[in-house]
């Protein structure tokens, strides 16, 4: 009942509430809350090298340009809420253009960082199956000895599991800077809570 819950929560948290920000935070009249960071473009280039970094670039505006530009829709949204007609409306009009500009550097922001975390997900995976491996390893180790494996254990490390998985949804919407070394963090972690969870699953058996 409590795993349930605490899954119901997560549900809310970090796949309910992001996809609420992209449709709230756009009329924030604000843009550079949608704009890429430069301190988040500048620890990229740190983290890569520049040749890295423009690839990822290239890669995003090749994806966001073939997803929304060349077939109009762009457009359309842009030309469909600006105010062309000089009648006053309340502010209304001004208010469809707004949140439709940052909408989409809302979008755009959210695949160039989906192309950032593509570049870190082949290092993130063999270092997570290289620590299942070892975790799994190692229970075979105390089960031969007779150990004890905690259920307590693999189900908080499934729930970090879950937990961290959320959060990189998240992260693509969120208006702060996300740094090189957040995927790092990333990285880590899944590998030690897949470590863990490895490490302490006990069979029906």
């Amino acid at each position: 009942m409590m795993a349930s819950r605490f899954g119901s929560h997560l549900k809310v948290w970090f796949f309910f509430v992001p996809l609420l920000a992209i449709v709230v935070m756009p009329a924030i009249p604000d843009r550079t809350l949608f704009q890429i960071p430069a301190a988040e473009t500048q620890s990229l280039i740190d983290s890569l090298g520049t040749e890295r970094a423009d690839e990822v670039t290239r890669a995003a505006n090749e994806v966001f340009r073939h997803a929304f530009v060349n077939n109009g829709v762009l457009h359309r949204t842009m030309v469909a809420t600006q105010d062309s007609s000089g009648i006053s409306d309340g502010g209304a009009s001004t208010f469809a253009y707004t949140w439709t500009r940052n909408f989409w550097l809302l979008i755009y922001r959210m695949i160039y960082r989906a192309m950032v975390m593509k570049v870190w997900l082949i290092g993130t995976a063999c270092f997570a199956a290289a620590m299942f491996v070892d975790g799994t390893m190692r229970r075979k180790i105390k089960a031969s000895a007779a150990g004890y494996a905690s259920p307590l254990s693999f189900h908080l490390a499934g729930h970090g599991l879950l937990l961290v998985g959320g959060t990189l949804f998240g992260v693509l919407v969120v208006p702060l800077p996300v740094l090189g070394y957040y995927w790092l963090a990333v990285g880590a972690v899944l590998g030690l809570l897949l470590w863990k969870a490895a490490e302490s699953f006990q069979s029906a058996g």
